[in-house]
């Protein structure tokens, strides 16, 4: 049986096995860095915030102490629009610039919302910004080697 006009099967079978074993590199490389780029991330912000990392326990948080439970997200698209109007808040003396974002369902929906915060003011404000349980652990591992 021969079909006319299926050139496209003659050149999908010329890809080679190396084709497809260099393009699932490439995306296994994508998803180390990516990975990796989260784990700094949450690094910094328990660091930040005197808090424990805990997302590689497979739970929804992130970073936690008593008082606050955080999810992280870190990658390439950011909201420009929201940090515009955090940024444009004028604040006197030691006011927190705060944005408060809602959606309006309409009739019979619930609406939701949300508070936004630059995380240097939150910091200043709330949190502990020294090292987080986990680093003090390892910085107590390494001076017990050292020793």
């Amino acid at each position: 049986m021969v079909f006319v006009g299926a050139s496209w099967v003659l050149a999908m079978s010329q890809h080679s096995e190396l084709d497809i074993d260099r393009q699932n590199a490439e995306r296994s490389r994508r998803g180390r860095t990516a990975r990796s780029r989260g784990n700094a991330f949450e690094r910094e912000i328990a660091k930040r915030m005197g808090a424990a990392r805990v997302g590689q326990f497979g739970g929804k948080q992130d970073v936690a102490n008593e008082w606050i439970a955080i999810q992280c997200k870190v990658g390439k698209s950011y909201p420009e629009r929201l940090d515009g109007w955090l940024r444009s808040i004028p604040v006197k003396g030691d006011q927190l610039a705060a944005l408060v974002v809602g959606d309006s369902p309409g009739a019979g929906g619930k609406s939701r919302t949300m508070i936004v915060l630059d995380l240097d003011d939150f910091v200043q404000w709330f949190g502990k910004d020294q090292p987080s349980i986990e680093q003090a652990v390892v910085k107590r591992k390494i001076q017990t080697r050292a020793k």
